[in-house]
């Protein structure tokens, strides 16, 4: 009475391509509908918050009363700022602080600097200070600005390493854009940022896979090892051989694996491994992506290295790897360079990363953005006045001394607060914010970018459908009209 059972007949290799592509068509199609309904909502958004594109507005000169080298620019005011350089006055027996600093006011209706006559560097105690500086240190030359909330300090270097310095120290009024004197003893309240925004761990002795080709286990997410004539990455735990992603010559072939130093920071699907081989001078400094797996030589990261905003990766003065296996040089023949500062716009959608070398004065800035997920073209300076409106002020230098000094006025999108601009304040989309959907469509754009990579990349359906169905459901408005039915594309690509 009962039917005989019919095995199910075997699925071709050619059924099972076909299932596959109609599964990646359909996932490039709903890719394409969360990009054009991404479109609509920024232009909705622009058209509620506006959008400022960093553009050059001006090209003009600085003029100075003697020749001299340009070391450094900030801004103390609205529309003021401060310059300083170096100066060389021959049979002159003392500087006086109007040969070492310039005040400008900036005039934005058509982009021009007026020399500041108010004297406002002329507090009597300060003078004294400098001329004493100058008598007692014969080598004394003006360094940088370092500003900390509203103090600002003028550092001379007084001794031939960069980190002998004496730090006179003001207090500025950002309304009026004056200055007020506190004194000359605070070379003790100046301090940089720690070059990389994470911690190296040291690999332990308990990390130590011992076998015929040993290794060291970054916490059972990647291996590495020294041993055998070469550094090795390799991405399973199997010391039976020594094959491996990734592997470069060391210097001395028969060290063993205690005989090597290792350190590590695991930033999301970024491993960062240094690794000091036996009698070597220098680390060598590599990133893993465990989604990639793919292995970068990256020694640029040891002068600094900081995080991307929102854990999209890092960013050294040398380029940007990206979570989703994004990589970015740039040749900028600039010396080695030192994390100074970071600035995010009033929307959050860009940072601006600025690094500097302090014997050099140089400055590089490098803008990131959120959305985009790129970085712009890096910008090259030697000195950098930022206003609260989002003007940009760069000094270009010369190495040789002279009068004449080009400076750029850029529009950026680093302004201090963010306004309505256009009509729909008191929509939706108006009181979410800006920096609300800004972070959603970055999130989105992920997703995009998750939808670009093919099955090299490890883990990637599953990834795609927990990233669809957590942006679905952090974002409560997202099933609104206003938000141009981007809910239910994610959900279909979940």
């Amino acid at each position: 009475s009962f039917a005989p059972t019919v095995p199910d007949p075997p699925t071709s290799p050619q059924r099972e391509a076909g299932a596959y592509e109609v599964i990646r068509k359909r996932l490039d199609a709903q890719g394409v509908e969360l990009q054009n309904r991404l479109e609509k909502l920024n232009e909705a958004r622009k058209a509620i918050f506006g959008g400022i594109e960093t553009q050059l507005l001006s090209t003009s000169r600085l003029t100075t009363e003697h020749n001299c080298v340009p070391r450094d620019m900030r801004r103390i005011g609205k529309r003021r700022f401060l310059f300083g350089y170096n100066v060389t006055l021959g049979l002159k027996s003392l500087l006086e602080p109007a040969d070492v600093f310039s005040i400008y006011d900036y005039e934005p209706a058509d982009h021009s600097f007026h020399a500041n006559k108010y004297g406002l560097l002329g507090d009597k105690r300060f003078v004294e200070d400098f001329h004493y500086l100058y008598q007692y240190y014969k080598n004394a030359s003006f360094q940088r600005f370092h500003r900390v909330g509203s103090a600002l300090y003028l550092v001379f270097q007084v001794g031939r390493d960069a980190k002998e310095i004496k730090a006179f120290k003001w207090l500025v009024d950002e309304d009026g854009g004056t200055l007020d004197y506190q004194g000359y003893r605070f070379d003790h309240e100046i301090s940089l940022p720690e070059r990389h925004e994470f911690v190296w761990k040291k690999a332990t002795h308990g990390m130590f896979r011992h076998g015929t080709h040993p290794h060291v286990s970054i916490e059972d997410r990647v291996f590495v090892e020294t041993v055998g004539g070469d550094l090795t990455v390799k991405v399973e735990d199997n010391t039976a051989t020594g094959a491996g992603i990734y592997s470069e010559p060391v210097d001395h072939a028969d060290q063993i694996l205690d005989d090597a130093q290792y350190q590590y920071a695991i930033l999301g699907n970024l491993i960062l491994i240094k690794v000091l081989p036996y009698q070597e001078k220098q680390w060598r400094h590599l990133v893993f992506n465990e989604r990639t797996r793919e292995v970068m030589r990256l020694d640029a990261i040891a002068e600094s290295c900081q995080l991307l905003p929102d854990d999209h990766g890092i960013v050294f003065p040398r380029g940007y790897v990206l979570q989703t296996g994004g990589v970015k040089f740039f040749e900028t023949g600039m010396p080695e360079m030192q994390f100074e500062r970071r600035i995010t716009s009033a929307n959050g959608e860009d940072t601006l990363f600025i690094f500097h070398h302090i014997e050099s004065g140089h400055y590089l800035l490098l803008s990131y953005n959120l959305v985009a997920q790129e970085m712009a073209a890096p910008l090259a300076a030697h000195g950098v006045a930022l206003f609260s409106n989002g003007t940009l002020v760069v000094l270009n230098a010369e190495e040789e001394a002279r009068k004449h000094h080009a400076v750029q006025v850029w529009q950026t999108p680093f302004v201090a607060e963010q306004q309505v601009v256009g009509e729909g304040g008191d929509s939706l989309l108006g009181k979410l914010g800006n920096a609300e959907i800004v972070r959603c469509m970055a999130e989105c754009r992920g997703i995009l970018t998750l939808l670009g990579k093919d099955d090299s990349y490890s883990g990637l359906y599953v990834e795609l459908a927990k990233q669809a169905g957590d942006i679905a459901d952090s974002y409560f408005w997202l099933d609104k009209p206003e938000a141009q039915g981007i809910r239910g594309t994610l959900l279909k690509i979940k």
